[in-house]
């Protein structure tokens, strides 16, 4: 090895020597703005030292080192250091480094596999310099490394142990079964991806269609309501207007029809209608509809013997055998069980325009159409009290 030149650094070894000093060797550290470095203490040996200890710059550089790098040879070259009260030695180390197994890059990654592909073969070598700076201060001798390339080593990749998930080269049997499989998996994933699109689309339809049915039914059953609230209201117009022919022959379409709606609406219209021709009309309907009539009967204030008798003669009823809707002829039958006068019996009636007038064995029954779709009157029967007589047009 080269000695140092500077005569002061000389006489300061030998000076440190002869002073029984102990001279530590500390990690390198790395100074502001340089690279890597590290700082330990090395325990003093006695003696002169005229350059850094190989095996304390080894220790150092193995530590900087990534895997699986290794140092193949060392080489110090003292460097003049530069006058300072401390004592200092500098020196170029230039380590050869070999890499120990290959390295890879991560070309892929698909799930739980990493693909591979080569960086660097085992046996390839760099050459990594530094620059060694070696102090003296208060806990002992520091070592400074500060690497010329700092970058000497990037971009070579790492082992294949050091990369995540399951490694596999390109271009191996390994890689090109996982990669069929992979691209299988792959096309069934598609197929099922598509799959189901197909059916959603297919049901997203069938939802559309069956709402645009739904919509199509609303807006008809809306128009065929709307269709419906004109009609009747055409015949209530009708039914209620000043002209009686008008009146008649709505009266008579709606009769006549298969409509029971309208039909019921005609009746209540012409049963409150003031026009007795009308009025004859619906109660003739209303008649020939009906086989059992029942009568209800009420007592009188007149007569307080009306209360019993009513009590005592049960449930009334006309029973209709025959009915001419031309002349308003009425045939059948009328009674009641409590009193043999009262009990069913042969009967003729008639309605003209809104009276029904009905006479059996020793009883009459006399009614008129009220405002409130009903045909009130009387009932007289020999030897009984006269009673109040309702029949409702239901």
């Amino acid at each position: 090895m080269t000695r140092p030149e500077n005569g002061r650094f000389a006489a300061r070894i030998a000076a440190g020597f002869a002073m029984g000093l102990l001279v530590p060797w500390i990690a390198p550290a790395t100074p502001a703005g340089s690279a890597w470095a590290a700082d330990a203490t090395e325990p003093a040996k006695n003696g002169p030292a005229e350059t850094i200890p190989h095996s304390l710059l080894r220790s150092r550089i193995e530590a900087l080192l990534p895997a699986p790098w290794r140092i193949e040879s060392l080489t110090v070259e003292p460097l003049t250091a530069s006058p300072s009260p401390e004592a200092r030695m500098s020196a170029r180390v230039t380590a050869t480094v070999v890499l120990g197994g290959p390295t890879y890059l991560v070309d892929s990654r698909e799930g739980p596999v990493t693909f591979l592909r080569p960086a660097a073969e085992a046996g390839l070598t760099k050459s990594w310099v530094a620059t060694a700076l070696a102090s003296q201060g208060p806990g002992g001798w520091t070592v400074a490394l500060t690497p010329q390339s700092p970058g000497l080593l990037d971009g070579i990749g790492k082992p294949a142990a050091e990369l995540p998930g399951r490694t596999v080269v390109l271009g191996t049997p390994e890689a090109k079964s996982l990669r069929e499989q992979l691209d299988r998996d792959a096309a069934q994933r598609l197929a099922e991806d598509t799959e189901r699109r197909l059916r959603e689309e297919e049901r997203l339809a069938q939802q559309a269609a069956a709402a645009k049915a739904e919509a199509a039914r609303a807006e008809t059953e809306r128009r065929a309501v709307e269709a419906r609230i004109a009609q009747v209201a055409d015949l209530r117009g009708k039914l209620s207007g000043p002209d009686r022919a008008a009146r008649l022959a709505a009266f008579e379409a709606a009769l006549g029809g298969n409509d029971p709606a309208l039909r019921q609406t005609a009746m209540d219209a012409a049963l409150q209608s003031r026009d007795p021709v009308v009025a004859n009309l619906a109660l003739k309907d209303w008649i020939a509809r009906h086989r059992a009539v029942p009568v209800q009967l009420y007592a009188t204030k007149e007569d307080p013997s009306s209360e019993v008798v009513v009590q005592n003669l049960g449930p009334m009823t006309l029973e209709i055998d025959g009915f001419s809707p031309v002349n308003g002829a009425l045939a059948g039958k009328l009674g009641a069980p409590g009193y043999s006068i009262a009990r069913p019996s042969s009967i003729v009636g008639t309605l003209a325009q809104t009276e029904l007038a009905v006479n059996s064995f020793g009883c009459a029954l006399t009614l008129r159409l009220a405002e409130h779709r009903t045909l009130d009157g009387l009932l007289r029967c020999q030897t009984l009290p006269t009673l109040i007589a309702r029949i409702t047009l239901d």
